[in-house]
């Protein structure tokens, strides 16, 4: 994806005031982003199998052949061609205008929120999990046309300015800890976002996602960015090594 001068400087603009920004279109075909999908289907179809280093229940259930709302981790790593469509290309040219060229992929994860779920995502900052990185950057990538009523993402605008916060926390019952928020519901702002587009958002953004009371199943990539040094790159790159030959056998 590459936006005019004048449509790049007009997102850089309204990340940097807002923390975030909603991008109607990432510029990929339809076939391309139906390719994408069709990969993250295969995973979310054999969930059970993979290990739950990976694969676990953000709604707390511990049968992992029926979870409530399943999340995988790594999903690139489970599915390396997923880093070989146009629209991971098109994520990473977004966080190239946002972040400067040498942002480059950190982690990513997708969910997949069934419909009727009253359940909203947690008020957080993705620098609550993650304290010591200076920039990170997450780029959400819809597969459905997400309006509020699916579970569209939630931002308190401006609200990166003032740094990380400190959270509360809570133990879900699969025994995960969960960081989390309060925010006062005046100052949020929806995000809804079509098929084809996404929103991104800085590590500092306060943000969450509402309940999915639509009829469809609301699929989301997300995948986080960061710049830093080629040897902090390369780092990166062996952990990710490691982490593809210990989990080979799924």
């Amino acid at each position: 994806m590459t936006l005019d001068g004048i449509e790049s400087r007009a997102v850089q603009e309204r990340f940097s005031e807002d923390g975030y920004v909603v991008v109607p279109s990432l510029g990929v075909a339809q076939s391309e982003i139906a390719a994408a999908r069709a990969l993250l289907d295969e995973l979310f179809d054999r969930f059970a199998s993979i290990p739950p280093q990976f694969a676990h229940d953000l709604g707390g259930s511990a049968n992992r052949s029926n979870p409530i709302l399943p999340e995988i981790n790594a999903v690139s790593t489970l599915a390396p061609a997923l880093r070989r469509t146009a629209l991971f290309r098109a994520a990473l040219g977004l966080a190239r205008q946002l972040l400067g060229p040498g942002a480059y992929p950190l982690y990513d994860h997708a969910i997949y929120k069934p419909p009727g779920l009253a359940g909203t995502t947690s008020w957080h900052q993705d620098s609550g999990y993650d304290p010591d990185r200076a920039e990170r950057l997450a780029v959400w990538m819809p597969f459905q046309d997400t309006a509020v009523a699916d579970g569209a993402m939630r931002y308190v605008p401006g609200s990166h300015r003032a740094g990380r916060r400190p959270h509360l926390t809570r133990t879900t019952a699969d025994g995960k800890t969960v960081q989390y928020l309060e925010v006062d519901e005046r100052e949020v702002s929806e995000a809804p976002c079509p098929l084809g587009g996404a929103t991104a958002h800085d590590l500092h953004m306060v943000h969450g996602a509402g309940p999915n009371l639509g009829e469809n199943v609301r699929r989301a990539w997300i995948i986080d960015f960061t710049v830093g040094s080629l040897a902090a790159r390369t780092v990166e790159a062996a952990k990710e090594k490691v982490r593809v030959r210990r989990y080979a056998v799924i």
